[in-house]
């Protein structure tokens, strides 16, 4: 069962989809799931893999799941986590702008050649320093989307570089587009 009591698979099927939260929350780990439950729908399928796997953040959906060989599994060979390795605003701004380059070339990619079904992870990652543009013609030229996006205060401070801002509020732009957004919240032990 799924959201609203279906099976996420019938209830998404031609919809879309973003799943927000903060750092740990289980946004990959959530996408994952809903992604099995897609993937039995047989329709193609591309995923794009931003998530920077650095000091415990932005892991890969490889970490929650097998992905199947038929499924166009897109994922630059390497990302940046722009606020915790840089050591400057020069420097986080540099790489965020590093990281919309290297996965600018997958997002044109599937643009052209479109699958119905579209899943990225940690989205938001691109939105640091690309154009939203981007995202959403990708978004548009699917007919299923599934996403997932940071989106909390764990990451806010970004060495006075702005990008947490930016980020933040074209997260905000995508939710408008969505048919379904999932917020998630972590809950902390003890």
């Amino acid at each position: 069962m799924g959201l609203l009591g279906k099976p996420l698979a019938n209830r998404l099927l031609g919809k879309r989809t973003l799943i927000v939260g903060d750092v740990g929350s289980g946004k990959t780990r959530y996408t994952a799931k809903i992604l099995k439950s897609l993937l039995l729908s047989r329709e193609e399928v591309t995923v794009i893999d931003m998530g920077p796997e650095k000091r415990g953040v932005g892991l890969s959906l490889t970490r929650y799941m097998d992905i199947p060989s038929w499924v166009r599994y897109l994922r630059p060979k390497s990302l940046r986590a722009p606020r915790l390795e840089g050591r400057d605003a020069n420097e986080v701004l540099r790489l965020a702008k590093y990281n919309s380059e290297v996965i600018r070339p997958f997002l044109l990619r599937y643009l052209e050649e479109p699958t119905p079904i579209l899943v990225i992870n940690d989205l938001s990652i691109y939105l640091q320093a690309g154009p939203i543009e981007d995202i959403l013609d990708c978004i548009r030229a699917s007919s299923t989307f599934l996403g997932n996006a940071y989106y909390g205060s764990s990451l806010a401070e970004d060495k006075g570089s702005k990008i947490s801002g930016r980020e933040r509020v074209l997260v905000e732009e995508l939710m408008r587009e969505m048919d379904y957004v999932v917020f998630l919240v972590r809950y902390l032990e003890g």
